[in-house]
């Protein structure tokens, strides 16, 4: 089990390094957005990255998630090749018409959408970066797949570093605002799809299995449908917000959430998507429900670590990004609440994998719907009032509603052995360390950063009271570090 671990970590790291890159980008292009752009500017681009989420999920229709179920239980090459042609090219039909959908509407109602004037150029550069996004989305979950993690992340920095170039040129060289943002974006996307077409042609099996498929989508449909009405509902308080408030109200959230985030792409996604392959590859195995167990534990620990560290140092974090604005230091009061929504959006994540195990999508389904309602509702009756802190907690409420009824079902199937207490008495200790945290804003910097390195050693202590961190894990680490050394 220790190799086990050793494994998913090691592989957890290499995408880390991606992910990392990916957040670092958008460090450096903030900067450029908001010297370029306006404040109103910047929430028009928050709101397309929510149209562009929606997007993501529509294409597919749920085979690629049923692509990810599959892939493990062909044996030969030949029936995966397969099978990733047919994912493949449905895919690329699908997010065609979903394309041609989205941004015929987006032509018609763009005015009604945004609050603002936007030209055909900007419409149009979206709607084709979007779709060579989308076109390499199934090679780098194939790459994915055979756990070719380096490999995955190489071509993935190579996309990351191609739109960040292009951004940048096109912005700072060509003065072409919003047009030059997605302009750059779709340049970079274009040309990280060229080299991977050899991989995409090389993996194409030359038969598509239309019965496959037929399963694939009862399979995924019902995860499709959830997610897209979930994105509908959940990416909707960027939309609330502009309705019932501004567009600078709206770029405040964004920059809270984008410092949130960081959560989400380091360790969230890094994780996720180390284990979940690895957890398709072993889930009938006679170890794989301890292993889980010891899985969940660890990834409790990575995330209110690491979410505490994104608290401590939020208000820095957003001062160098936003190059000492004033107007986004009141992005910090909500880092806290999202980032708590974040962590339990992670936890939820990682309970669906039981549940996709025995093949329960439908039911995955109605508890994300649920829970998107429960969003909703809460964005509608408390944006009018508290604007974006008001969005920050209705997130809260529905992630905590999804993970504890998530956390119920896994446990009639696959009951998880994990000590409520130890994990109520975390939870509440991180609250309390954040709010003390929010107490450190006006004191002076140095002053600042001792007393947010004591309260990150005082939560480490924490982590052994509440069990979620033993001292034999500890021991194993040290000797690990003396293997290191010693070579």
């Amino acid at each position: 089990m220790k190799t086990q671990t050793r494994f998913v970590l090691r592989q957890s790291v290499i995408y880390s390094i991606g992910n990392i890159l990916s957040k670092l980008s958008g460090v450096l292009l903030l900067p450029l957005y908001l010297h370029y752009i306006s404040e109103e500017e910047f929430g028009v681009v928050t709101l397309f990255e929510t149209i562009f989420q929606f997007i993501l999920i529509l294409s597919g229709l749920g085979v690629k998630s049923a692509f990810s179920r599959w892939y493990y239980d062909l044996k030969t090459q030949d029936e995966r090749k397969r099978l990733f042609y047919t994912t493949y090219t449905f895919n690329l039909a699908t997010s065609l018409l979903s394309i041609v959908l989205v941004g015929t509407l987006l032509f018609l109602f763009s005015r009604s959408i945004f609050h603002y004037v936007l030209s055909a150029r900007v419409l149009i550069y979206f709607c084709l970066a979007t779709l060579f996004r989308l076109m390499f989305d199934v090679p780098f979950n194939l790459l994915r797949l055979e756990q070719k993690a380096a490999l995955q992340t190489k071509w993935f920095s190579l996309n990351i570093l191609l739109v960040l170039a292009f951004s940048y040129y096109f912005l700072k060289f060509k003065g072409m605002g919003l047009e030059g943002i997605y302009l750059g974006q779709m340049m970079g996307h274009f040309f990280t799809l060229l080299p991977l077409l050899p991989l995409i042609w090389q993996n194409m099996g030359r038969t598509f299995e239309k019965h496959l498929l037929r399963k694939m989508i009862h399979y995924g449909l019902p995860l499709a449908v959830s997610s897209i009405l979930t994105t509908i509902l959940t990416l909707s308080d960027r939309h609330i917000i502009n309705q019932y408030q501004n567009l600078s109200e709206v770029a405040g959230y964004s920059m809270g959430y984008k410092v949130s985030n960081l959560i989400q792409m380091v360790i969230v996604a890094s994780f996720m998507t180390s284990y979940s392959n690895y957890y398709y590859k072993t889930m009938f195995t006679s170890e794989s429900n301890a292993f889980f167990e010891r899985i969940l534990r660890y990834f409790i620990v990575l995330l209110s670590a690491g979410g505490l560290a994104i608290v401590l140092f939020a208000p820095e974090i957003i001062y160098l990004v936003s190059m000492g604005s004033a107007f986004f230091q009141e992005s910090v009061p909500i880092v806290p609440v999202l980032i708590l929504g974040l962590a339990f959006s992670g936890l939820r994540q990682l309970l669906t994998l039981p549940l996709n195990k025995h093949k329960k999508t439908r039911l995955i389904s109605v508890i994300m719907v649920a829970s998107a309602v429960i969003n909703i509702t809460g964005n509608l009756l408390l944006v009018p009032h508290i604007g974006k802190m008001g969005a920050a907690l209705s997130t809260v409420g529905a992630q905590l509603f999804a993970l504890l009824w998530f956390f119920y079902e896994v446990n009639k199937t696959d009951p998880i052995h994990s000590s409520l207490p130890g994990n109520g008495l975390l939870l509440i200790s991180w609250g309390a360390l954040c709010l003390i945290a929010m107490q450190f804003l006006t004191l002076p910097l140095l002053s600042a950063w001792l007393l947010k390195i004591l309260l990150m050693v005082v939560f480490v202590i924490i982590l052994f009271f509440t069990g979620h961190i033993k001292r034999d894990e500890l021991r194993e680490v040290r000797s690990i570090y003396r293997k290191i050394r010693g070579r």
